[in-house]
């Protein structure tokens, strides 16, 4: 009976690799970000800042000071922050977000740092250099096995006792993007490298997204 142990595990293994690589197939690569913007199909685009952070920075919740937002897009929230006097570095590794952020920059006469960069790909010198990363639609647009390389590379990049901000994208659906993300996926994803001073349902979204949005602060460890 032993060959058919072996049948039956040989079978297993070739249809968990069917399996990860249909999952795969499904991942967005950089060239189907940038199709977006030549289409102008940017459905996940507000056109606006997100009401919530302009709340925070209203009570006086956002330590002023360096600032980080991987997968920026077209930075509405860029501009906003770098508005309000913060030092902002804004990172997207899709050359139509990074050439309309900069123009946009440019024509509001307004400072910022703008990277036409994979965010997993910096380098040392980003190491321990924010006081605070901003998360907009991003955390749900990459792959969920990319969501602990994320937790780590924003640890990596935030001073002792940074700030992780973020607005994390509850669809409640399969599949992505966007993915799905729950309140139990953020415990899981962060609790090890942050402490969570809040998280809860936000409850000041724009109309689209209402009842859909997790906002989460948390501070850096100190490990």
């Amino acid at each position: 009976m032993r060959w058919v142990e072996r049948l039956f595990k040989t079978w297993l293994t070739i249809l968990l690799c069917r399996e990860q690589m249909s999952e795969e197939s499904k991942d967005y690569k950089q060239k189907d970000w940038q199709r977006h913007y030549d289409e102008n199909d940017l459905g996940w685009d507000l056109g606006q800042v997100a009401p919530p952070f302009i709340r925070l920075w209203d009570d006086g919740k956002l330590p002023l000071g360096k600032m980080l937002i991987p997968g920026c897009g077209r930075g509405h929230e860029v501009q906003f922050f770098s508005k309000n006097s913060f030092v902002v570095t804004a990172v997207d590794y899709s050359e139509g977000a990074v050439t309309y952020l900069k123009n946009a920059l440019n024509e509001k006469n307004l400072e910022g740092r703008v990277l036409h960069q994979d965010f997993f790909s910096l380098d040392n010198s980003h190491n321990a250099f924010y006081d605070l990363v901003i998360e907009q639609t991003f955390f749900c647009a990459i792959s969920p096995r990319q969501r602990q390389d994320y937790v780590q590379n924003v640890s990596r990049v935030l001073k002792p006792g940074g700030m992780l901000v973020g607005l994390f994208y509850h669809t409640d659906k399969e599949g992505g993007p966007p993915y799905n993300t729950t309140r139990e996926d953020i415990e899981k994803h962060f609790s090890g490298h942050f402490k969570i001073l809040k998280l809860e349902k936000e409850a000041h979204s724009v109309e689209q997204r209402k009842n859909r949005e997790w906002l989460a602060i948390l501070k850096k460890l100190d490990n």
